[in-house]
């Protein structure tokens, strides 16, 4: 269930066009939890906490999102860790 949710998110919102419809990235988040189920922004929030207290590195945050998840948005090309892109993904779902 926690790759589903995330994929989700990856594919769906942070596809190769996401930079057209949000001036940030961190925005594309505030389009998910205002257009999805309350429940399925819940799931994704509670996956992505358990992702980042299971102690994964940066390189394996890395390549779940974007090898197994298939985003299209590398946060470090902005100058952030995947730890805190996690964090902040987290954050905006609230």
């Amino acid at each position: 269930m926690d790759m589903e949710r995330i994929q989700y998110l990856a594919q769906a919102y942070f596809h190769q066009d996401y930079d057209l419809e949000a001036e940030e990235p961190i925005q594309v988040l505030a389009e998910f939890r205002d257009g999805e189920p309350p429940e399925v922004v819940e799931e994704l929030r509670d996956a992505m906490e358990r992702v980042l207290s299971s102690g994964v590195s940066e390189e394996e945050l890395a390549a779940l999102w974007l090898d197994r998840a298939g985003a299209s948005y590398d946060p470090r090309h902005d100058g952030t860790e995947m730890s805190l892109w996690f964090r902040q993904m987290i954050e905006a779902l609230l």
